[in-house]
């Protein structure tokens, strides 16, 4: 599995800055429940929006409430002056040093439980507008609200509002038990919503209309969501962009071993065997300064040793707490009869990936360069898909290792540009396609008065995020998190085309499916090309590029190995042990 510090570059989210700058006509006021709020008018478009920032939706979680639910703020009466950003959650900023530089703050603090919200035009609540709540990507890790701009999304006329959630070992330590349950960073995001729930209309906006989208981590946090009955009525539309609560990344494993490695290095116990009473260490993590927390959170040895194998699930996510999940969410929508099935179908619900997620195999196996004797950029060689990979989708996805040999016969090849392709599809099916073809899956079966919307992002960009992509991986589409320059504008100077007649149109256009979604819970309208609800039995999709293409069973028959053969399979090989 990635280290901890590599894994931080999945982020691949804080792109396509926009860089405005506030006008000095005026600062509006907005009075709302808690109380009076100063923003800032920016230019977008050659028109305005109102952006409010820096709100807080929750008192700072330090001292007693570190490793602690938000608690909600209290309203205050005195004018919050909201003009600009608020500090970042605590983070490693050489994790994606290029959206530093394009920070106006570049703070950092365990106080940073603040949302942003974004008007567009002028308040006016006499007619309320959809609300799109944004949770940026990061890997859970890394990230800020204020990194990507949507000021194009609200000059659709919708809301958006934008928002901070405590991230790695501040967001997700746990002992496995009641002392530190973990899942606070989540626990952060309902918060925030409680607080749209509120608020949202004092800015014209329409509590009954609220959208929950993000991409990366914010997809995976966003279809998190979806599956807690108890957030009945704080939204009501979900787009999950390449992440979804049914993949085997969306659950971590054994997170006390995790506390406790950490807690070996702080000094707080002596050794991984040692008896340990989790209220004492609890106390020992308090005293603890953010920094000494950071460091030994992001140790690169930390992600592998905690389990002494390579494996797709991460350190320092969700975890089974027994109050938001008895059980990973992935089970409990197997039965359309649970309550977690069935609030997630009573949801609209977009889903998809890009064509090319697994450009993350660049970061899932840098680190096996050295030991394993290959090179990257030459290729992936088969010993990686049957002694690292394939081994760890059996274990993690199906919790059978002997599938192994099954997933290694499927996508071996004796060509070794195929063999890398084809455990690139192997990652990328596994960790991303498969699972959003699941979420939908799960939601339209028996689905009545709710839409369901599966897409594949194919629209390809010049530039490369981290490290440079190989030769090898030319033609296999778009990067994972490449809609998020043309999502959020094409402002930034990373590729060419985002400035270009058909980028800008494209921005245009998908901007308008997620608006238009958010508005109404159907994507369509207008001149856009149609997008086809899912079905299971056809499996409609939409391909997003410049020209939208519509599809039917995206990557068939790898879908139909990963979620209908192997489960059949080990289905056989139970009844044949029993």
């Amino acid at each position: 599995m990635l280290s901890a510090k590599m894994t931080g570059f999945l982020v691949l989210v804080m792109t396509s800055l926009l860089t405005a700058h506030a006008t000095d006509q005026f600062s509006p006021i907005v009075v709302t429940p808690s109380g009076p709020i100063k923003g800032v008018v920016v230019p977008a478009l050659g028109q305005d929006v109102l952006q409010f920032r820096n709100i807080p939706y929750a008192k700072p979680p330090v001292g007693e409430l570190r490793f602690r639910k938000p608690v909600p703020v209290e309203p205050w009466t005195e004018t919050l002056d909201g003009r600009k950003f608020g500090p970042s959650c605590m983070q490693y900023k050489d994790l994606l040093e290029d959206v530093w530089d394009g920070l106006e703050n570049k703070e950092l603090s365990e106080d940073c439980l603040q949302l942003n919200v974004y008007v567009p035009r002028a308040v006016s609540t006499s007619d309320k507008k959809a609300v799109m709540v944004a949770i940026h990507g990061g890997s859970y890790l890394i990230g800020q609200a204020a990194a990507d701009d949507p000021s194009f999304l609200a000059l659709k006329d919708v809301i958006v509002v934008s928002i901070n959630y405590r991230l790695g070992i501040f967001g997700f330590l746990s002992t496995g038990d009641d002392v530190i349950k973990g899942n606070f960073a989540i626990w952060d995001m309902i918060e925030s919503l409680k607080w749209v729930n509120r608020n949202i209309a004092a800015f014209g906006g329409d509590p009954d209309r609220v959208t929950v989208f993000g991409e990366s981590a914010g997809g995976f946090a966003t279809s998190t969501l979806a599956v807690i009955p108890s957030n009945k009525g704080l939204f009501h539309r979900i787009i999950a962009q390449s992440g979804s609560v049914t993949s085997v990344m969306a659950f971590s494993r054994d997170p006390l071993r995790v506390t406790k490695a950490m807690a070996q290095q702080l000094g707080c116990i002596p050794d991984l065997e040692a008896a340990i009473d989790n209220t004492v260490l609890t106390e020992c993590f308090q005293k603890k300064s953010p920094e000494e927390l950071l460091e030994v959170s992001m140790d690169p040895t930390m992600n592998v040793e905690y389990l002494g194998y390579f494996a797709l699930r991460s350190i320092l996510w969700p975890v089974v707490d027994g109050e938001l999940f008895v059980e990973e969410s992935v089970v409990s929508l197997r039965d359309p009869n649970s309550a977690v099935s069935a609030f997630y179908r009573s949801l609209d619900v977009i889903a998809g990936s890009t064509s090319n997620e697994g450009s993350l195999t660049m970061y899932m196996f840098h680190e096996h360069q050295e030991k394993m004797n290959f090179d990257l950029q030459q290729g992936i060689p088969t010993s990686v898909l049957c002694e690292v990979l394939g081994p760890a989708v059996a274990r993690d996805m199906y919790g059978d290792e002997s599938l192994s040999d099954d997933i290694c016969r499927e996508y071996t090849s004796n060509d070794q540009l195929q063999q890398s392709k084809n455990i690139n599809y192997l990652y990328e099916d596994s960790c991303f396609v498969a699972p959003a073809l699941q979420l939908v899956e799960f939601h339209s079966q028996g689905r009545t008065s709710s839409n369901t919307y599966h897409y594949v992002y194919s629209q390809e960009l010049s530039f490369t995020y981290m490290f440079p992509l190989p030769a090898w991986m030319e033609g296999l589409g778009a990067g994972h998190a490449m809609e998020l320059p043309y999502l959020f504008g094409p402002a930034s100077q990373t590729d060419e085309s985002l400035a270009t007649e058909e980028g800008r149109a494209f921005t245009d256009v998908l901007v308008s499916y997620w608006t238009n979604f958010a508005k109404t819970g159907n994507p369509n309208g207008g001149n856009l090309v149609p997008w086809k609800q899912f079905n299971t039995e056809s499996r409609d999709y939409l391909e997003l590029k410049f020209q939208p293409v519509q599809g039917q069973n995206l990557y068939e028959r790898r879908m139909n190995f990963l979620l209908r053969d192997l489960p059949n399979r080990q289905q056989r090989n139970t009844k044949t042990e029993l």
